[in-house]
């Protein structure tokens, strides 16, 4: 359980390129992939930005594949996410920052970062 919650942490983190403003929500928008983690998150993993601020995450623990849904916004620099795995509820504050129109960091509190690349 450990390594799902440090993979639920790390996805949801995001870095620096350029800082994040308020209307940059449509840029998070969409499919990502996870395609470098510091942190425990698995590469490989996808997290799906909805417009309705909702939040799908799929990752891939010990070779079973687990689906996480909850919430996100995003204010500034700053993704607050919100999710649920069965009746165990997680919440994680990022640091973002967008490169170019299909990259994306996150950084959590202890300065551990996930790139994701944005899926076509």
């Amino acid at each position: 359980m450990k390594t799902l919650l440090a993979a639920v942490f790390g996805l949801t983190m995001f870095a620096l390129a350029q800082s994040a403003k308020a209307d940059d929500t449509p840029k998070l928008l969409g499919k990502w992939e996870i395609t470098k983690s510091t942190g425990d998150t698995p590469v490989g993993a996808i997290v799906e930005f909805a417009k309705d601020g909702k939040l799908t995450a799929m990752v891939n623990i010990d070779g079973k594949d687990l689906k996480l849904e909850g919430t996100y916004k995003l204010g500034g620099k700053k993704l607050s996410v919100k999710l649920t795995l069965n009746e165990q509820k997680i919440e994680h504050d990022f640091t973002v920052t967008f490169k170019g129109d299909d990259g994306l960091e996150l950084e959590d509190n202890d300065k551990k970062v996930d790139t994701l690349k944005k899926k076509k």
